[in-house]
């Protein structure tokens, strides 16, 4: 039995194997060929030198996304993982492909540790099968759960780096600055502070160099961050330039706001831990407790009732 299980498996590999090699070449020739339409006959060497410099995590991402560019077809589940790698820092046109593809390579990888060990054993049962599918599972959804708390991360750097920088901003627009001028200062003042915000603010400023309109270029801002603090400051900036009002003055009211709230979090987490730290307590110190205290008098229960016999 565990022999035929052994060539089964390897004739599945071996089909796999043949199909995906023939999809990838027959993509690479459909690649060729656009561009070779696109570009004449100049295009080719262009491409073959491309090829030649490519890495080898290049390489192993042009692969993933191959593999992803099969796995999904839907263009609405495309744009939210292409929104969700934005706010989580990944700009690569090719990087919901990537994703889809280290989803569906990780579903297969995951379980294939058990399922050798099961092999070599060669006892297969249902629960064994049960098994084999949870962890396909887990592997399918574990670059999800990456991929959100990344983000979560950078959004929390950037929300709790955003009342220093209404500070700088502050300072500059009432020095005299425009607001383009300040975006470029700022965006080098706040390089070792938040990274993110840096990069952030310097897609902007080009935005705003190549002539995007300065609502465009704002509203880009907070859709790519994804941060509500940085949403709410964008529709500020943007009703105080087309009202004429004080952008200073906006922003010291948004930066004295985003403080309290600040405050507020903190304030809630205080409260929250309580209820918090009663499991790790009921689990690891409440036992080490009742140990200690009632120890002594188990251990002296036991001698008198040995003594007694």
């Amino acid at each position: 039995m565990p022999s035929l299980l052994l060539i089964g498996i390897a004739t599945f590999a071996t089909l796999f194997s043949l199909t995906y090699g023939l999809l990838l070449w027959l993509e690479n020739r459909r690649a060729v060929r656009a561009r070779l339409k696109s570009g004449g006959a100049a295009g080719l060497p262009l491409y073959h030198r491309e090829a030649k410099q490519n890495s080898f995590l290049k390489q192993v991402l042009e692969w993933l996304s191959s593999f992803g560019r099969l796995a999904v077809k839907d263009q609405e589940e495309v744009s939210k993982v292409r929104a969700s790698l934005i706010h989580a820092g990944f700009r690569n046109p090719r990087g919901p492909a990537v994703y889809f593809g280290l989803r569906a390579l990780s579903a297969m990888l995951l379980p294939l540790p058990y399922a050798l060990s099961v092999l070599m054993t060669g006892k297969w049962t249902l629960g064994s099968l049960g098994l084999l599918l949870l962890l396909g599972g887990v592997g399918f959804y574990l670059p999800q759960v990456g991929l959100n708390f990344i983000r979560h991360r950078r959004q929390d750097r950037m929300d709790k780096a955003l009342p220093d920088v209404l500070d700088l901003l502050i300072v500059c627009m009432e020095a005299g600055l425009g607001l383009q001028a300040t975006l470029n200062r700022v965006a080098e003042e706040i390089k070792p502070i938040s990274k993110d915000l840096f990069f952030e603010l310097q897609i902007t400023n080009a935005e705003l160099r190549t002539g995007i309109p300065r609502d465009v270029a704002l509203k880009n801002l907070g859709e790519r961050t994804g941060v509500q603090n940085i949403k709410s400051l964008v529709g500020m900036m943007i009703q105080s330039d087309k009202m004429g009002a004080s952008i200073a003055q906006a922003f010291r009211t948004h930066a004295a706001f985003l403080r309290v709230q600040r405050g507020q979090k903190a304030e809630e987490k205080a409260a929250k831990l309580p209820v918090k730290i009663l499991i790790p307590m009921l689990i690891f110190i409440f036992p080490a407790v009742f140990i200690v205290i009632l120890g002594p008098a188990v251990i002296q229960i036991t001698r008198s009732t040995l003594f007694k016999f």
